[in-house]
């Protein structure tokens, strides 16, 4: 550089300077834009240094025909900043002029406190109230924007479905369940219910709380082809809108989440355990006219039944017998009767994916006595869920299958157990066929749909024993008979029929599964046999009664 020459960096000292006036105008200008186009979209959704809740749709729930169940609506919630806020009792009590449920004390000490940046002032506005907030002209205050979840068909499959918090988080059923998958949105979560069957299924369940005076029901519908369950219902009903104003009964999951002593529809499982092990033949016969000793008690039909001192496997199913139940597991032995009964599903909790069910209750000791009892539904108490999984395999041949509840089911996929012999399976929908044309199940009977199933009356325990006037009554189904296709379950607590009739299951659970079926068969797509249709009617269920209660007399 020469004497008198400026440096380089002084000669280029005006055109930077230009160049950074420059940029500082138009990162000005983009800020006041920014600024104008909040202003001007009314300044609704700003975020509140990270604490604001931030939108995101929750996926939708639909059954399996695509009926909406459970979706997000946009809706608006009002926050604050106290530091933004001069006077926190003005605004306070401003607020509390158009929204009622302000308590305007406890949010003027909140706007009061300048160390926090954001409080909620109210969750879920009306689109009124936040119209009304406009209004006011309030400084510090922000409107956010959140996903509010709505169930269309209401009460429907409310128990299932479960229900959200105020965050639309999952707190019960397939909504906590499922929480990962529908809190990051997406395609509609599929279930396997089918909105329809699952509508039937809690009217008839309604319809039964007005014939009887009960505590509560459950039923459950399960296509044996796959596992999937097509209808899971409890009563009384919960609308997973307005969880927090359920009662706790309402709230109880019955289907799921109690577990119940059933009684004789244990009875077919301890034949087809026996059949399946070589211990007993369909063409033999059983003394059962006198009590039977086991141990220190004495097991007893409190009802006479048909052929009494030679009655069949089938008399013994179709007039409900406990002694011939009785004298079928001690063939068995605690050995094989636990091992069957593990088998079709009832001694662990039941394994799906989806909402978890309650684990059955099970005897602390496999005595004889408690082998007697268990062959015909006591000491042991199960979800009507698991239950109604243990019909399974006499309805698709053999094979036990877990529960499904999300489409689509693989068929490829499905974790099938061998539990019997198709000639066993096949067997025991011709004995169970027999229960309701000749038996205890008469007013399960369905024209056209050949129900095939199993009456169950259970005394209920108590701290000083069963309690004779406190029963569950249930009946098992599968229909068609002649190619079954579906199980059904009805189980009803405390059902005492107001028209004076017996208040055990062939006057309640019996009577409400035969008017299900015949509703829903075909929204199941169940073609009815003609041949049946024109049989003749069965008896009455009067000439046929089970017994008011089934339990040792110890």
């Amino acid at each position: 550089m020469t004497a008198g020459e400026a440096p380089t960096g002084d000669r280029l000292g005006p055109a930077r300077a230009r160049i950074v006036a420059g940029a500082l105008a138009l990162a000005f200008i983009l800020i006041v834009a920014k600024a104008a186009s909040i202003a001007l979209a009314g300044g609704d959704k700003v975020a509140s240094a990270g604490e604001a809740v931030q939108s995101v749709r929750r996926a939708d729930i639909v059954d399996r025909n695509g009926d909406l169940l459970a979706t997000a609506l946009t809706a608006w919630s009002l926050s604050a900043d106290p530091r933004a806020i001069w006077d926190a009792r003005e605004v306070a009590e401003a607020l509390g002029g158009v929204l009622p449920e302000v308590d305007v004390e406890a949010l003027t000490t909140r706007l009061s406190d300048r160390d926090r940046r954001f409080v909620w002032v109210q969750r879920g506005l009306t689109p009124r109230q936040k119209e009304a907030v406009l209004d006011l002209g309030l400084e510090g205050l922000r409107f956010e924007e959140e996903r509010r979840r709505v169930y269309p068909a209401g009460r429907l499959a409310g128990h299932l479905l479960g229900f959200v918090n105020i965050d639309g988080k999952g707190l019960e059923g397939v909504e906590y369940a499922f929480e990962d998958r529908l809190k990051t949105g997406g395609e509609p979560l599929k279930l396997t219910i089918d909105a329809g069957v699952q509508f039937a299924l809690e009217a008839e369940l309604e319809r039964a709380a007005g014939e009887f005076d009960m505590l509560g029901a459950a039923g459950v519908v399960v296509d044996a082809r796959t596992g999937a369950v097509r209808a899971i219902a409890s009563w009384p009903f919960i609308d997973p809108n307005k969880p927090t104003g359920a009662t706790e009964t309402e709230r109880v999951n019955r289907a799921m989440k109690s577990v119940f002593e059933l009684g004789s529809v244990y009875k077919p499982l301890t034949v087809a355990a026996a059949l399946e092990d070589g211990k007993l033949s369909l063409d033999e016969t059983f003394d059962v006219s006198k009590p039977l000793p086991v141990g220190n008690a004495f097991v007893r039909d409190l009802h006479p039944i048909e052929n009494a001192e030679a009655a069949t496997p089938a008399d013994i199913l179709a007039h409900s017998s406990n002694v011939g139940a009785a004298m079928i597991g001690a063939r068995l032995g605690a050995d094989g009767e636990r091992a069957f009964l593990e088998a079709v599903g009832l001694t662990a909790r039941p394994a799906f994916e989806g909402p978890s069910a309650s684990a059955p209750l099970l005897p602390a000791k496999w005595t004889d006595l408690t082998v007697a009892t268990v062959s015909y539904g006591h000491g042991i108490a199960v979800t009507p869920l698991a239950f109604a999984m243990s019909y399974v395999p006499f309805a698709n041949g053999g094979d036990y299958l877990p529960p499904a509840i999300l489409e689509p089911v693989e068929t490829s996929r499905i974790e099938r157990r061998r539990v019997m012999s198709r000639e066993t399976a096949s067997a025991m929908i011709s004995l169970l066929r027999g229960v309701v044309t000749r038996g205890t199940g008469t007013n399960a009977d369905a024209p056209g749909y050949e129900v095939a199933g199993k009456t169950g009356t259970a005394e209920k325990p108590g701290p000083d024993g069963y309690d004779a006037n406190r029963n569950v009554t249930s009946f098992a189904a599968i229909f068609p008979a002649s190619r079954p296709e579906f199980v059904v379950l009805i189980v009803l607590d405390e059902a005492q029929p107001k028209s004076g009739d017996p208040r055990t299951a062939a006057y309640t659970s019996a009577a409400i599964a035969g008017r299900f079926i015949t509703r829903a068969a075909p929204l199941l797509d169940v073609k009815p046999v003609l041949a049946s249709l024109n049989a003749p009617p069965a008896l009455p269920v009067r000439a046929q009664p089970e017994k008011p209660a089934e339990r040792p007399d110890l």
